[in-house]
């Protein structure tokens, strides 16, 4: 009887070549948000991209071939750890009420962070640039669509039903936030920034029990 060979596993279909390839792609993707976060978009070239990885020329073009195909994976990977940071920050607060209400300093302290700020100088600079525009406009659609469906699926939990006013609540917050990151950036003011976060926290309280109380 001849023995069925068992079928190889992951890595080993993946090879240590796929491998490298993975750790090259995000290697360039860190060095790529080092930048952004550091000098701007518009300093951020892929020269200087490939200064900071410390590799060759030929690895950023074998993997992003512009520019644009560069800020377009920072942008997705930026986006998901933002998600991601998000759901562990929440995961460490206690379920129901204080979990819905933790949202918006959850959210802050993901923007805070080089990622999100990175992402923040990709979207400013696609007003400018419409093949980035194009290629980032389904990125951010996702990312803020997903936002929106994840407090309202808490919201719900906690007895509101106005859809629309928690919708519109969400946009508020994410506008409020990045003009404040943005902000921030420009004056170095943390202390100015975490007085407006408790303002917006403090908002977000009273619209709760407004919420809560209306009827339907």
């Amino acid at each position: 009887m001849t023995k069925t060979k068992p079928a190889p596993k992951l890595a080993a279909v993946r090879g240590p070549h796929a491998e490298r390839t993975a750790a090259m792609r995000q290697r360039l993707i860190d060095a790529a948000i080092s930048c952004l976060y550091t000098v701007g978009y518009a300093a951020t070239t892929t020269q200087l991209v490939v200064e900071t990885a410390k590799v060759s020329r030929g690895a950023i073009l074998h993997h992003f071939p512009t520019k644009v195909d560069l800020m377009l994976a920072v942008a997705e990977y930026a986006a998901g750890s933002q998600n991601a940071l998000v759901e562990r920050r929440l995961g460490e607060v206690e379920k129901g009420l204080p979990r819905y209400l933790a949202i918006t300093q959850a959210t802050w302290s993901a923007m805070s962070q080089p990622p999100a700020q990175a992402l923040l100088e990709i979207m400013m600079a696609s007003r400018s640039d419409p093949d980035l525009s194009g290629r980032l406009a389904p990125v951010i659609a996702k990312l803020e669509e997903s936002q929106r469906e994840g407090v309202w699926h808490m919201a719900q939990r906690q007895g509101i039903k106005d859809r629309e006013t928690v919708m519109t609540m969400v946009r508020l917050h994410v506008a409020a936030m990045r003009g404040i990151a943005i902000e921030l950036n420009l004056s170095g003011d943390v202390m100015g920034a975490e007085e407006s976060m408790r303002l917006l926290e403090r908002y977000k309280v009273w619209l709760t029990g407004e919420l809560t109380a209306t009827p339907g």
